[in-house]
């Protein structure tokens, strides 16, 4: 199963990927391989395309077309606000777990050279990595954000709590084999079969939208913390 890492995400995937059990796939590293990697080339990690702000306390949980209409239409109103917080407080997360990736392999004794100008391609419905070239490392290290933003469970009055979800794959550099695949999901524990849970930010919670907008400093502040968790457990992952 493959994972496209260039998706602008609709809003009923994003309720789907809330609501539904949704698999995906996690490819432990195998020891024999780990010690054959002493050079990584990171690619250029983007800002996540699927901000979101999600209630799943609310008008949805009533079911029926009009409560799931009311619900869809205040998501979207409240994720627009949010993405719009996001982008003028600049919070770049990207070139935040770019730098903590970077640190937490090199403290493992890594050589990570970052490829700013390398993405993955799309061909054929899947993630295409050769035309990337990398003669002087032993593997490519793909990385892409999932759903970022604030849930509400489906518990009438719960909080709105942070949500981080990072794809992380390991290629060898010359066959483009695949070493290693995990997506980790922070915060919100989505129902995401085979997807590696990381707690963090249980400081950061907020009783209302209003409260977690006007206070966006801290609610960024939650976001990257889970973000920091991430990198944390992905490199040792890697290790």
């Amino acid at each position: 199963m493959k994972i496209l890492h260039k998706i602008t995400l609709v809003l009923v995937t994003g309720v789907f990927l809330l609501t539904a059990c949704v698999s995906t796939p996690n490819i432990t590293l195998d020891a024999s391989r780990s010690g054959q990697i002493n050079s990584i080339a990171m690619l250029k990690i983007d800002e996540s395309r699927r901000l979101s702000v999600r209630n799943l306390s609310g008008l949805a949980g009533l079911g029926g077309a009009i409560g799931g209409a009311i619900s869809g239409s205040t998501s979207a109103q409240r994720t627009e606000q949010f993405a719009a917080e996001y982008s003028r407080n600049a919070v770049r997360l990207a070139e935040r777990l770019t730098e903590d990736l970077q640190k937490n392999l090199a403290s493992q004794g890594k050589q990570v050279i970052y490829l700013p100008g390398e993405v993955a391609k799309v061909k054929d419905g899947k993630d295409d990595y050769s035309h990337i070239q990398t003669k002087n490392s032993d593997a490519i290290l793909s990385v892409w954000f999932g759903p970022v933003g604030y849930v509400a469970p489906g518990v009438v009055d719960a909080p709105y709590e942070p949500w981080v979800v990072v794809h992380v794959r390991l290629l060898q550099a010359e066959s483009k084999e695949i070493l290693s695949q995990k997506t980790y999901s922070a915060g919100y524990q989505a129902k995401l079969e085979g997807a590696v849970f990381v707690p963090c930010s249980a400081g950061y919670r907020f009783d209302r939208f209003d409260d977690l907008i006007k206070n966006f400093k801290q609610s960024a502040d939650g976001l990257v913390e889970c973000e920091k968790a991430i990198a944390l457990r992905a490199a040792a992952d890697l290790k």
